[in-house]
């Protein structure tokens, strides 16, 4: 088994999903966005501070990096909504056996953010037109698709993505 690749839209549940996967599989977990917030501070500020452009350069480089090893070793990556956007991503994603594309009704996924100071959430507007944006580039990449729409526990949606990889 080589890594499971968790993509999806800000709010999806990738972070919880991926912890709750790793742990049913015994693997490790790797949140890139975690990764990021550890070496520069909370992305919020990250944005405030230096803008987006600095923080998909990190990005990148965070999620090519955590990628190329997960190819070898396995293990469940949860990257950040945004990080599909980059070519060098979206080639590493494609050499992953297994990229799991969580998903949830738009309504639900404003309400789980809004209250995070999330910067691209800070309006629904620029939220619908980001989620419009990169929701056929999430359907492109996805080797599976799994609902986390509120309708199941996080326990049952990590079993989903833990038997897609094969547990």
């Amino acid at each position: 088994m080589n890594a499971v690749a968790l993509i999806g839209f800000m709010g999806s549940g990738k972070s919880h999903v991926g912890m709750l996967a790793a742990a049913l599989l015994r693997v490790p977990f790797v949140d890139t966005d975690a990764l990021i917030a550890e070496q520069l501070g909370p992305i919020e500020d990250i944005f405030a501070e230096r803008g987006e452009a600095f923080f998909r350069s990190v990005e990148h480089d965070v999620c090519v990096t955590v990628l190329e090893k997960g190819i070898k070793l396995p293990g469940v990556v949860s990257l950040g909504g945004g990080a599909v956007m980059d070519e060098d991503v979206q080639r590493a994603l494609r050499r992953l056996s297994q990229v799991v594309w969580l998903t949830a009704p738009s309504d639900l996924l404003y309400e789980r953010v809004t209250e995070g100071g999330r910067p691209l959430a800070r309006d629904r507007a620029t939220f619908d037109v980001l989620l419009a944006a990169r929701e056929p580039l999430y359907r492109s990449l996805a080797t599976a698709v799994v609902a986390n729409d509120g309708g199941r526990s996080l326990d049952e949606v990590a079993r989903e993505v833990a038997a897609l990889a094969g547990a």
